[in-house]
């Protein structure tokens, strides 16, 4: 959105234009107002970096053939409210099937990336950033580690914008996890789109609405309830822990691990991260 976009990409029509059609989001000089021209490292470390993810994806997804995507075991849906969800099996059930996604997320923005510098000659900035392994707070997994891509569109289209006109960053970022979410549930929808006729009737599992929605909106609490605990008395003795960093990723990621499954199950169910296999190295059972 014009406006919103890094002060350099709106210094010409032709940074404007190559910054927002651009597949990766491209790298801008901000003493020449120009793309960073990208080298040869810029090309072929994204490369790598994309073999290196499609090997790891391999391990995982031939973990999947023999388990399924709950390679920990089942739980029961049952007993008194929710409290299934916070089941070791599960939990450990939704770290994996995460940790696939963001496998996948890495390994085809890395190809992208060396390709669109290779294409361009342009550099283009990172993606993703570890955020299941190495974030420390709830903004720092959404605002610095998972999909910058669209985090960078979702802050210049939405939540900027609603800051230019005096809304406060609780009700920005709020409607900025409802945006995404609705995003997410129109994407699942048209890919799980049942279509055809007769003997070319493709037909999908019945799709549930609103789960995305409703993990997004979720997650846009806790940057809600992370930005009143800032500041605090107890924010500032937790601070001066100096807890280490795995301590930290393991308290962000518990916060939102148990409802995980609403966003990861809706694309197994539907046959989704089958599809992302294709291509990986993997070790499977042949039936002769």
């Amino acid at each position: 959105m014009h406006g919103t976009s890094p002060p350099v990409v709106e210094t010409t029509f032709n940074n404007y234009c190559l910054y927002n059609t651009s597949v990766i989001e491209l790298e801008f000089d901000e003493k020449s107002g120009k793309p960073v021209k990208a080298t040869y490292n810029d090309v072929v470390g994204p490369a790598k970096e994309f073999i290196k993810l499609l090997c790891l994806l391999g391990v995982l997804y031939s973990i999947v053939e023999i388990t399924g995507y709950a390679p920990f075991g089942t739980v029961e849906k049952t007993g008194e409210g929710m409290t299934w969800v916070f089941h070791p099996k599960h939990l450990a059930n939704n770290f994996f099937v995460a940790y696939i996604t963001q496998l996948n997320l890495a390994a085809s923005t890395s190809g992208a990336a060396s390709t669109v510098s290779l294409l361009l000659g342009k550099k283009t900035k990172k993606v993703t950033n570890n955020a299941m392994l190495e974030s420390t707070s709830v903004s720092d997994f959404w605002g610095r580690r998972w999909n910058q891509l669209v985090h960078g569109a979702l802050k210049g289209g939405v939540f900027k914008p609603l800051r230019k006109h005096n809304f406060s960053k609780e009700i920005s970022a709020t409607a900025t996890f409802l945006a995404s979410g609705l995003i997410h549930e129109y994407v699942l929808a048209v890919m799980c789109h049942s279509y055809g006729s007769g003997d070319d009737y493709f037909h999908h599992e019945k799709h549930y609405y609103g789960v995305h929605l409703a993990f997004f909106l979720y997650n846009g609490i806790l940057i809600v309830l992370e930005y009143a605990f800032i500041g605090t008395v107890l924010h500032k003795k937790i601070s001066e822990l100096s807890l280490p960093s795995p301590v930290l990723t393991c308290m962000v990621i518990g916060s939102a691990l148990p409802i995980a499954h609403w966003f990861t199950e809706e694309y197994v169910r539907h046959h989704i991260y089958d599809g992302l296999k294709v291509g990986c190295p993997m070790i499977v059972t042949i039936n002769y």
